[in-house]
């Protein structure tokens, strides 16, 4: 299910403190993503919740992930696809454009319109090329590396007379996994390069047109033959020329600077020590690159032979015939014995160190050779430089393998006669040469500033079987990153002192699609590594592997897709997920949107009630309040410094809360919301008030009066009643309904058992709080109403008291609890709690008196008479308030208010504004006006 709809702008991330993990504090740069994020972002979740349906057997679930790896690889192979045709159609209309000399005007101002698009478009297209091969590295490498056990087959040992190398070959791949991972490998260059690389034909194009012959890519060395042939009939000469006589003087090429070969075999030039013609040079060079891609590209036998074939030049095919090792399993398709197959290796190791007069055609050979150093002579990209590398140690490999293979006797005079190259022993042991060769790249020159790029440097852990420590240094920096200017609690700094925090090989906080790649290999990989090891303890490793996830979580809560965010949280250590995910659903305010949320965490096997009851426990803790207290007494004033009068008593500070705050302060807010998750989740009756007692403790604690004020609000005692227990509660300002549950009057169920004493007990303190804060929002109103009482310019109507006359009404309900034992019945003592009333309760009763002093002024004489009634209630010898009072040294202005009312009540009239007629409490209370009215 999807939650709101979604913005299609997508902010990258800021970490500049510590209030920013809330996600409304962070220093955000709104900036638009790569305009398919969203959609390729809700593809792969959809994919990888698959993994979260049901428990399987380890082996179909290790089936099911290289399956998942499949579906990426096929999706982002699809992406570049795509990208390729729009690339090239954009590409077309420029020519178009170019071509069409109508208006050059127009020309220019399309190009320069046109031009951005197409870079654009380009760089895109080279970073899905970029995914797709590391997609296809792990769907190649996965399943070797975390395969069945006992699934090679053992070598045999005895040698072999009959086999041929086609034999052979299918035998070492089955014994040898290393072999198998290195041929996952060429594959997967070969593959890329296939895909990506420029058009063979439109690649030799240059060379081509240097040949100077048209169209006609057949027949050889047109311009040589024709120079010899030239030569001969001039001189009368008949026969082959032998390039030692006088006569071969004499055939020098176009230029008249070097000597011409006098014949037309393949390998005269480097046999005679002469020269082509310029143009038949530029000729065999076009026919060598050609050679060069297709081995390269991983290009069939079949292939080979046919380009070779409409060239007429059919014995380049047949000496690369033997092992090209092709990306689609022809390489041991060869039915040459073994001993031709070591010689044959060992010929071409020779041409490409001694023979040739191109760096490609000894490029060729080198492929075919084993060899390296003249390989990397023509290698242009780190693909380039790992071919390279791969295709050497497989060859070198496979070499020994036929040596083995192959009786001694047989081998010993090609191994003494013949050299080739040894890349087994060139890169050492086996289990590190691959990191030692992406190391490597990062050093080199030709490789460094690509093999450092965020990709590359994962196909680099990917293929040295490093993507646990990469991932690691990946978590470490990110850490270091979210924690540049701050602390940063969701993303948290582990010690990682040999990363750096500007690394280049790590991706960026801002770099969605490069962070949603590492983030699903990394979970695929991990869950590969716990079916394998079935070791799931956490250690300090994994969590900085978490960074990856936390932060990937935060980019779906920018990019708005908060119903994603439960998969991934679900897949990182309990608690920590829990932290991830509540950290990051604080916009989470559209009606249903919270429900949805939880019923997907249900289907992920994740426990809401933990996830609801950790929220506020985590928030508290992350942000506890500084240990520097302010003093009880003094620190909390409802009342302006101005004398009493007789009209209004003790005059109320207007808006003493302060000024409104346009938004909640980031960790007030977050703790307000997570009390409102538990009216979503059934039960947590004893969670839920323990955390909210905690929570309007903290607030009260810090005379912060607004977010009190919002909880009072927004998460009301009687609303958890109602919800939990079904209770009917039709006035919440009329607060009797609590005393009623507690007496036994009225009772309830929870879960369908009734509603122990505990458990009523356990809510009383945060009803308290409550109904303080309440009574003082109260009391902020009518301090305002009365000062806009006392401005002769304001007209004031019956509405304006009726509405007065209410909140005297609620302020009253809401003062029964706090004058009866507030906050001393507790389940645990608590010190707080004795703060609380130091610096809430005197402030609170003589602000009370004001409110009745007014009232009884303004509405009704009646409020005169609970203000006596209330100097009663406190002169009780069982009354908790007094000794507060005492304490606190504020008892005389209390008598003095209750003396201040007493005045007011003997000379008032009978006049009534607000509520009329005689209230049914006088009848109760057997109060009458007559005693104190003054006869005149």
């Amino acid at each position: 299910m999807m939650l709101a709809q979604r913005p299609q702008q997508v902010a990258s991330i800021g970490y500049s403190r510590p209030e920013d993990e809330d996600g409304r504090m962070s220093q955000v740069s709104e900036t638009m993503s790569s305009p398919g994020f969203i959609d390729d972002a809700e593809r792969f979740a959809k994919a990888l919740d698959m993994l979260s349906v049901t428990q399987k057997p380890t082996t179909e679930q290790r089936t099911d992930i290289f399956a998942l790896v499949d579906k990426y690889h096929q999706y982002a192979a699809s992406k570049v696809q795509a990208l390729r045709k729009t690339l090239k159609s954009a590409l077309s209309m420029r020519l178009r454009r170019l071509d069409d000399s109508s208006s050059q005007d127009s020309m220019d101002l399309d190009d320069a319109d046109n031009q951005p698009i197409v870079s654009e478009s380009a760089d895109e297209l080279e970073r899905w090329e970029q995914e797709a091969q590391v997609w296809d590295m792990l769907r190649r490498l996965l399943p070797l590396r975390y395969s069945s056990r006992n699934s090679l087959r053992p070598m045999r040992r005895e040698p072999s007379r009959f086999q041929s190398t086609s034999d052979l070959w299918s035998e070492f791949l089955q014994s040898d996994q290393t072999a198998q991972e290195r041929k996952a490998i060429l594959e997967c260059l070969q593959t890329s390069a296939d895909g990506s690389r420029t058009d063979i034909d439109h690649l030799v194009r240059d060379y081509q047109t240097q040949a100077e012959r048209g169209d006609i890519i057949a027949h050889g060395w047109l311009h040589t033959r024709s120079a010899i042939k030239m030569q001969k009939n001039v001189n009368s000469w008949t026969g082959p020329l032998d390039p030692a006589s006088a006569d071969a003087g004499q055939l020098v090429d176009i230029n008249g600077s070097n000597p011409l070969v006098t014949q037309l075999d393949p390998d005269v030039a480097t046999r005679q020590g002469r020269k082509l013609e310029p143009q038949d040079e530029y000729f065999e060079r076009a026919i060598w690159l050609g050679c060069y891609e297709l081995l390269r590209r991983g290009r069939s036998l079949n292939e080979i032979r046919d380009w070779c074939v409409e060239r007429t030049e059919v014995w380049r095919a047949v000496s690369m015939s033997a092992m090209p090792l092709s990306k689609d399993h022809e390489a041991g398709k060869s039915s040459a014995d073994p001993i031709s197959t070591l010689l044959w290796r060992r010929t071409c190791f020779a041409l490409a160190r001694q023979g040739g007069t191109d760096d490609y055609e000894r490029a060729v050979y080198g492929i075919l050779s084993g060899d390296i150093a003249s390989v990397e002579k023509v290698c242009k990209s780190w693909d380039d430089f790992v071919f390279v590398h791969y295709n050497a140690l497989l060859r070198a490999q496979f070499d020994g393998y036929l040596l083995k293979r192959t009786s001694p006797d047989s081998t010993a005079a090609i191994h003494q006669t013949f050299p080739s190259f040894n890349a087994l022993q060139f890169h050492g042991d086996a289990s590190s040469a691959g990191e030692r060769l992406v190391s490597s790249l990062e050093s080199n020159p030709k490789t460094s500033a690509e093999a450092k790029t965020p990709l590359k440097a994962l196909q680099a852990a990917i293929i040295s079987n490093n993507l646990t420590q990469y991932m690691h240094d990946l978590g470490v920096a990110l850490g270091k990153r979210a924690n540049q200017k701050a602390p940063s609690h969701l993303i948290p700094e582990f010690d990682g002192a040999t990363i750096n925090v500007n690394d280049p090989r790590f991706f960026m906080m801002n770099d969605h699609e490069g962070l949603r790649v590492a983030t699903h290999v990394y979970l695929l990989v991990s869950h590969l590594d716990r079916l394998h090891r079935e070791d799931r303890a956490e250690s300090e490793r994994s969590r900085a592997q978490d960074n990856i996830i936390s932060t990937y979580v935060s980019i779906l809560r920018l990019a708005n897709l908060i119903d994603l965010m439960p998969l991934y949280c679900s897949k990182i250590q309990e608690e920590r997920g829990f932290f991830t995910l509540s950290r990051n659903i604080t916009r989470l305010e559209v009606p249903g949107d919270r429900s949805i949320l939880l019923k997907n965490m249900t289907k992920l096997g994740m426990d809401t009630a933990k996830f609801v009851v950790y929220q506020p426990r985590s928030i508290l803790e992350q942000n506890p309040l500084s240990d520097h207290s302010i003093p009880a007494f003094g620190a909390f004033t409802v009342l302006l410094n101005s004398p009493p009068t007789l009209k209004y008593g003790r005059p109320l500070k207007p808006d003493f809360f302060g000024d409104d705050p346009e938004a909640l302060d980031a960790t007030d807010e977050s703790l307000i919301q997570s009390l409102e998750w538990f009216f979503l989740v059934e039960g947590l009756w004893e969670e839920f008030f323990e955390a909210g007692t905690a929570i309007y403790k903290r607030f009260l604690k810090g005379f912060n009066l607004h977010a009190a004020r919002s909880l009072s609000e927004r998460v009301q005692c009687a609303d958890i009643f109602r919800r939990k227990t079904g209770l009917t509660i039709t006035d919440d300002t009329d607060v009797s309904w609590f005393e009623d549950i507690r007496s036994g009057t009225t009772t309830i169920s929870l879960q369908g058992i009734d509603l122990s004493v505990e458990q009523v007990a356990v809510a009383k303190n945060f009803f308290e709080m409550e109904c303080l804060v309440r009574a003082l929002d109260s009391m902020e109103t009518i301090a305002s109403s009365e000062a806009m009482a006392q401005d002769p310019t304001e007209e004031l109507g019956r509405d304006f008291w009726g509405l007065v006359g209410n909140e005297v009404k609620s302020i009253k309900s809401f003062m029964g609890p706090i004058l009866n034992n507030w906050l001393l019945e507790s389940m645990q003592g608590d010190e707080d709690f004795t703060y609380l009333r130091d610096a809430y309760l005197p402030e609170t009763i003589i602000g009370y008196v004001s409110v009745l002093h007014f009232a009884g002024t303004s509405l009704s004489r009646d409020n005169l008479l609970e203000c006596m009634e209330l100097a009663s209630i406190i002169a009780r010898k069982d009354a908790d308030v007094a000794t507060v009072l005492m304490k606190a040294g504020r008892m005389k202005e209390v008598v003095e208010g209750f003396a201040n009312c007493s005045k007011a009540l003997a000379i008032s009239g009978n006049e009534k504004k607000g509520l009329g007629g005689s209230s049914k409490k006088m009848r109760e209370m057997g109060w009458t006006r007559e005693l104190w009215s003054v006869k005149r």
